[in-house]
């Protein structure tokens, strides 16, 4: 075949223009698009400002504009099973116990201040706080919420300025988690913006701690929305926003202009506020009533632990009496039992707790009580034959245990002291 039949045979076998026109439409009507029409686009959004969406204002500052929003709410407003002004009708003693700090029982509980951030999260510049709140009681008795939002991150000097002369007359700080998170990072971006950096050292109230004190035995966190829901009474609504979005909605929010969920996260810092108002007072309720049987076994045994610590033996031994004469588990029953006997020994009524190591040897968990009754029948009773029988009887129990370093330490120790008491009642012989 010579080249130029060749050639004609190929030109003819290319489409025309036409017809590769006219293969589409039909492949479109047969539903077959190309490969770049199957790239999902994301529909073009509205800008809708966060002034179109809440109705709040622009402050304007000595550094530049700022988006602030404030409500208010009536004192005997319910949140969950608490009102807010429960919060104001606690004893201020109990905040020295609750913040571990005497001067919140010496300040006006009205100039107390919630705060609560929200952040860009710690990316490679730092967390940027683009959304502060804070609560109080204002002179006219209602709870006032007040919240500025950086429209755009350049409105931040604004802001803390602002955020500034609100604390300008806090008697102190009430958080959660903010001595650790909230502070820090205000702190922080104070610094950087050259401004004053006041809210270090305001006494800080911080809630999780006791939280965590009062409820972790039967709670699987403390984090705030679990406490809302086991503690609080709380229903956040399903519009809510998750926390671990936020950082994300607000990159979304300045890449897109669209402001619609900024007005969630705003609502979520309003309830988060609103709930520290009342987890505050629900601590300092518990706080009152160490042994009132209305309160869970298990958050009456963490506030003995509390009051231990405190030193305010009284409250601890009433705590830990109340669940011991209750029908409890084991497991609890064993921890009231054990604290209530620990507390009596460092308070020097050994005999009084007799009654409760033999209440605890008899439960057959660990050896503690019978070593605990073997040198108090041996260095208090001088009743060597007595504590001979009680390091016996944890040696039997101590050779039922799996094989372990549990069992052999304990073994260790009670052939010991079985060896030192047989010699010495050989000795008395």
């Amino acid at each position: 075949m010579d080249d130029e039949h060749s050639h004609k045979i190929t030109s003819s076998s290319q489409p025309s223009s036409s017809t590769l026109a006219d293969l589409r439409r039909r492949l479109n009507r047969l539903g077959v698009v190309s490969g770049r029409e199957f790239i999902s686009r994301p529909p073009v959004r509205p800008r809708m400002a966060i002034e179109a969406l809440v109705p709040g204002q622009v402050c304007e500052t000595a550094s530049g504009p700022c988006f602030q929003l404030t409500r208010l709410y009536a004192p005997d407003t319910q949140h969950g099973s608490f009102r807010l002004a429960d919060w104001l009708d606690q004893d201020s003693a109990l905040l020295s116990l609750v913040g571990r700090n005497e001067v919140f029982g010496l300040a006006d509980i009205r100039r107390l201040i919630f705060l609560d951030i929200e952040t860009t999260g710690l990316g490679i510049g730092g967390a940027l706080a683009f959304l502060v709140g804070v609560g109080f009681f204002n002179a006219d008795g209602q709870f006032e919420i007040r919240q500025w939002f950086l429209r755009d991150p350049a409105e931040e000097h604004a802001m803390l300025e602002l955020l500034l002369e609100t604390l300008r007359l806090a008697a102190g700080l009430v958080t959660f988690n903010g001595r650790n998170f909230d502070v820090p990072i205000l702190t922080s971006r104070c610094v950087l913006a050259r401004k004053p950096a006041p809210l270090s050292s305001l006494p800080n109230l911080d809630l999780l701690p006791p939280a965590r004190r009062l409820w972790r035995r039967r709670l699987y966190s403390c984090a705030l929305r679990v406490l809302e829901a086991e503690v609080l009474g709380v229903k956040r609504p399903q519009a809510d926003v998750p926390g671990y979005l936020i950082p994300s909605l607000y990159q979304d929010y300045l890449r897109t202009g669209d402001a619609r969920e900024m007005a969630r996260v705003l609502h979520h810092n309003e309830i988060d506020i609103l709930s520290m108002v009342v987890l505050g007072a629900a601590v300092s309720k518990a706080a009152m009533r160490p042994a009132d049987p209305s309160l869970p076994a298990d958050d009456r045994i963490g506030l003995a632990r509390w009051y231990f610590n405190q030193r305010m033996y009284s409250q601890c031994e009433a705590a830990y009496r109340s669940v011991i004469n209750e029908t409890v588990d084991l497991q609890t029953r064993y921890e009231a039992l054990y604290g209530l006997a620990s507390l009596l020994k460092s308070l020097g009524r050994r005999h009084e707790a007799v009654p409760l190591w033999v209440s605890l040897a008899d439960l057959r968990i660990d050896t503690l009580a019978h070593e605990e009754l073997a040198k108090y029948y041996e260095w208090h009773m001088v009743d060597l034959p007595l504590a001979l029988s009680w390091t016996e009887a944890g040696i039997s129990l101590a050779e039922t245990w799996r094989p372990g370093p549990r069992r052999v330490q304990t073994l260790s120790a009670l052939y010991h002291r079985r060896q030192r008491l047989r010699n010495k009642l050989a000795g008395c012989r």
